[in-house]
């Protein structure tokens, strides 16, 4: 991975979000010569900022959905390699608002895929989701629309599911009700999705970067978890070690919200006969032809990857992740 990057210049748009700050940091350790954060929250670039002190670093405030503000960075940059993770991304709210939703995840990945293109910028690959593979809500289909704007121009995607405590995710949003005496919300007990840490993402990310020939999709390998099961550590393991009763702890059970499935898909069944196989992800390819371009890849026969099937992490294991999350929330440091 070395070679891939060194003396590389890279452009992160949404760099400052879950998954963007989290590629920042781990590609300036493979010898990058220039690193550009683009994202439209000032604030979390100076923060960024603050945090990572590498003179390596570029921050530009601009947006996705604004191509003149996109085309500064090329026009001032010789870029190499984009990780385009600019996005909105959650569910709901892309339900309230869809036209945002398309600004953003549809005409925002244009506008960098267009001057990539115009710009000559060899590889770019869009994070994507697995709410695209059978898009029943408008994440998904704004998502599913960003990957093939992505692979018509011979760009890579990079599919996954629910990133553990990422921003505005299902742990912290338990984590702060909990702490803040608001009762917690599930949908269904029964709801499964894939999950994987932030960290351990990035890195399949990074690798899916040396694979990358254009028109690909790589899929993370990931377990589940169940929605039922977060919810007992929550209540029967979490909450002691804060000191909250769990008598006082007050559960609404909603059923599925406007947009959601029980469980989630990674494939759909066109994309069925054109999976091939590395250790720790699957690739889509465009065509059974481009697998001459590829090296130490397989064929497998797999007509669905759905959270449902794959194995479950445990409670000690949700228990694991939780207490990650508290280690490092503003006001209990002391875990």
């Amino acid at each position: 991975m070395e070679e891939e990057l060194k003396g590389k210049t890279v452009l992160v748009t949404g760099g400052t979000g879950s998954i963007g700050s989290e590629i920042v940091k781990q590609i300036l350790g493979y010898g990058i010569d220039k690193v550009i954060i683009f994202s439209r929250d000032e604030i979390k670039h100076f923060l960024i900022k603050k945090r990572i002190l590498d003179e390596r670093l570029e921050t530009f405030v601009g947006d996705v959905r604004d191509y003149r503000s996109v085309q500064r960075v090329f026009e001032d940059f010789d870029i190499d390699l984009i990780y385009h993770a600019a996005a909105m991304k959650h569910v709901v709210l892309c339900e309230d608002f869809p036209i945002e939703s398309a600004k953003t995840n549809i005409f925002g990945t244009q506008n960098i895929v267009d001057l990539a293109v115009k710009y000559g910028v060899p590889k770019l690959l869009t994070i994507s989701t697995d709410k695209s593979a059978y898009p029943v809500n408008v994440m998904g289909a704004t998502k599913f629309i960003a990957e093939k704007i992505t692979l018509n121009a011979n760009y890579s995607c990079v599919r996954f599911g629910n990133v553990a405590n990422s921003r505005g995710s299902i742990i912290p949003v338990f984590i702060d009700n909990l702490l803040n005496k608001k009762p917690i919300s599930i949908t269904d007990p029964n709801v499964t999705r894939f999950i994987i840490g932030i960290p351990d993402a990035v890195k399949l990310v990074i690798k899916a970067t040396r694979y990358a020939k254009g028109g690909d999709i790589f899929i993370l390998k990931m377990k589940a978890f169940k929605l039922g099961d977060l919810l007992d550590v929550i209540l029967d393991r979490i909450a002691p070690r804060l000191d909250i009763s769990k008598e006082d702890i007050k559960v609404n059970v909603t059923g599925l919200v406007l947009g959601e499935k029980l469980h989630e898909d990674l494939i759909n069944k066109t994309e069925s006969n054109r999976i091939y196989e590395l250790d720790d992800m699957y690739i889509i390819l465009r065509n059974n032809e481009d697998v001459l371009k590829y090296q130490n890849i397989k064929k497998v026969d797999l007509t669905e990857y759905t959270s449902k099937d794959v194995e479950l992490i445990s409670k000690d294991e949700i228990e694991e992740i939780v207490m990650s999350y508290l280690k490092n929330y503003p006001s209990r440091g002391c875990f």
